[in-house]
């Protein structure tokens, strides 16, 4: 009996890695530039070309403001165009710079893919190795001498007394309408203090869920502030509960936070999925099935409760 069932899940994990390898093997992946001198401060123009099957959905990271040692200047509109042969490319220009000289290999990015079945898997873009150089010759070693200041004319003096008036006419206008308006101000009235909500993460979680669920958004056809709408509270809740800025993370990056807190790998995985198919619609324009917006609140609030009892097992469940 034990052998039958270690033989049954050696066959699962090779049947996995094997369609792993198929899924990954369907997507050409190219990142290049067309600059071949650079120096210090160029605009760096960089290519990445993602080449799939038909109705494959491609999720392309927003990069921040640093992204290694470069700084990231823009990140274009994703394309698609579709070939005679029935394959697609997506494709998307990253414009960068570097305030240093020497040879610099660009930092690891992941692209999420999903095929037509919903399998979504990870790519890593290849790197590329950019060489910058100095905006000096490399003979240019001469000491030259500083030039001498230079002679100017003295301008007349009529604009500054003209231009001294006038500016003494505005002070004054100013100071008069300042005086007016103090005169009439109103009666100072106490600002409230703002209020700090104090309740738990998953009560406000919850509330904020079913005033989404009463907007109506998915019969008005308004699938990507839907969705934009759930995760933000998913996000609150998080950052509210773990301790750690998930509105400002990515999906990757909250992956990551997962894995350094108490939450278990497979509600790790769950809440991945959750976010990497909400990212669909919101990047990729792609249009959600009805039935499955209809349970992205549930789905939600499942989400919530598989914390909550990772991080209270002593506490009764929700």
């Amino acid at each position: 009996m034990k052998k039958r069932l270690f033989l049954i899940i050696v066959i699962l994990i090779l049947n996995s890695l094997l369609v792993q390898s198929q899924f990954s093997g369907d997507v050409d992946i190219t990142f290049t530039t067309s600059q071949n001198e650079l120096t210090v401060g160029d605009n760096i123009s960089l290519q990445l070309n993602i080449t799939h099957p038909p109705n494959y959905k491609i999720v392309i990271p927003e990069l921040q403001k640093t992204w290694g040692l470069f700084e990231v200047i823009s990140q274009s509109e994703i394309e698609t165009v579709t070939h005679d042969d029935g394959n697609q490319t997506t494709s998307q220009n990253i414009t960068i710079t570097i305030f240093d000289v020497g040879t610099f290999q660009t930092p690891t990015l992941q692209i999420t893919i999903q095929d037509p079945s919903g399998e979504v898997a990870e790519r890593a873009v290849p790197q590329i190795n950019l060489t910058v150089a100095s905006v000096l010759a490399a003979d240019d070693a001469e000491l030259r001498d500083i030039k001498p200041q230079a002679t100017l004319p003295l301008p007349p003096r009529w604009p500054w007394i003209v231009g001294g008036l006038a500016l003494l006419l505005i002070i004054l206008i100013i100071a008069r309408w300042l005086y007016n308006r103090w005169k009439r101000r109103p009666e100072k009235v106490t600002v409230p203090q703002p209020i700090i909500d104090t309740r738990p993460a998953y009560v406000i979680a919850y509330e904020e869920l079913a005033r989404i669920e009463q907007m109506d958004l998915i019969g008005q056809g308004r699938f990507k502030e839907y969705y934009t709408l759930t995760t933000d509270c998913l996000r609150g809740y998080l950052q509210r509960r773990l301790d750690f800025p998930a509105m400002d993370l990515t999906t990757h990056e909250i992956k990551r936070m997962f894995r350094e807190s108490d939450i278990s790998t497979e509600n790790t995985r769950l809440w991945y999925y959750f976010f990497s198919n909400s990212d669909l619609v919101k990047f990729a324009r792609l249009i959600p099935d009805i039935e499955k917006s209809e349970n992205l609140i549930y789905e939600a609030r499942r989400r919530i409760e598989i914390i909550e009892n990772d991080l209270r097992p002593h506490e009764v469940k929700l």
